[in-house]
């Protein structure tokens, strides 16, 4: 009889763990969702959680129990149903310290029981800032020192094979510019086109169309082109175009499997459009960046961002987007 209890009672544990779990990866997914110029909530169905009426919005920070916004120039915290976790009455986002919420009133910074939201005692401030809310994602700049040297090819990088290709073009009539990972043939004044040793093949300009350089996406590789308007185009190793030479700027980022384009505006030259290619093929309207990954119907779901205005406004793989105005 003990052993059937103990068994029952594992198993009652396990799915109050397995419904907490889910209680919380559902608040975790949902996203900051704008409307004009104000914020609200929304599932990745874009199902309105939280009625856009914020000044901003953070995604869900489990310290807090909530998500992050600020109304009228002051932070409060609220649940995903629009329940009102913490009052609008802190001048900065409310953290936690020592298991308490720790609220700035313009002048310092008083400690807020979690459990009753009255306020308590003063903190006695100690050297550095309260611990900042988990909410917003925040970048971390990269620390360099100096200049960093651009690593190029070499002869002793190259082949026996990459050196028979060269062959006709390291002679005196021509110059040979090694880059980090293709070689320049030029005559003078006259750009000849490129080698790429890991391609084994040279790519010959045109009075028309210049080679200037390469990058495999995907497993496959592709040629950025230029042409006489130094406008840039992409082909592939068979120099078939995969993008005419209508853009100011190709961007292949392979890690993310993401597509930049930028092209002038041909209402006012000194603008560019900008559009970002999915890895699901969809086009969207400006530059995203991954963000993170939730779950739509119990899938794995990739979001993007674009900074607007300073803020991150989202987007789905599905081409989504989860603000308007």
């Amino acid at each position: 009889m003990m052993k059937i209890l103990n068994m029952n009672t594992r198993y009652l544990l396990i799915f109050l763990v397995f419904i907490s779990c889910k209680i919380f990866s559902q608040e975790q997914n949902y996203i900051p969702y704008r409307k004009g110029k104000v914020w609200g909530l929304c599932d990745a169905g874009k199902f309105i959680t939280v009625q856009p009426q914020y000044s901003s919005i953070s995604w869900y920070d489990e310290s807090v129990r909530g998500f992050h916004a600020e109304l009228n120039g002051k932070f409060g915290i609220i649940g995903p149903n629009s329940t009102l976790v913490m009052p609008f009455i802190s001048d900065k986002p409310i953290a936690v310290d020592n298991g308490e919420f720790l609220v700035f009133d313009g002048w310092s910074y008083y400690y807020y029981s979690m459990k009753t939201r009255m306020r308590l005692e003063k903190q006695i401030q100690t050297t550095g800032p309260p611990v900042n809310d988990r909410g917003w994602v925040r970048g971390i700049e990269p620390f360099y020192r100096g200049d960093i040297k651009e690593i190029v090819l070499s002869w002793e990088d190259l082949s026996d094979e990459d050196i028979e290709m060269l062959k006709p073009y390291n002679n005196d009539q021509y110059e040979l510019n090694f880059k980090r990972d293709f070689i320049e043939i030029g005559a003078g004044d006259t750009y000849i086109g490129i080698y790429i040793p890991q391609l084994k093949k040279i790519f010959l300009n045109t009075p028309e169309l210049a080679h200037i350089g390469w990058k495999y996406y995907g497993g496959i590789p592709y040629i950025y082109t230029m042409d006489t308007s130094n406008l840039m185009g992409l082909v592939d190793a068979y120099s078939r175009e995969v993008y005419p030479n209508k853009y100011h700027e190709i961007t292949l980022v392979d890690v993310d499997q993401l597509i930049y384009l930028s092209e002038p505006d041909p209402k006012n030259h000194n603008n560019l459009i900008f559009k970002t290619i999915l890895p699901s093929n969809r086009v969207l309207n400006g530059r995203f960046e991954s963000a993170m990954v939730i779950f739509k119907n119990g899938q794995p779901f990739q979001l993007y961002y674009t900074m607007i205005n300073g803020q991150k406004n989202y987007a789905g793989e599905d081409g989504t987007l989860y603000f308007e105005g």
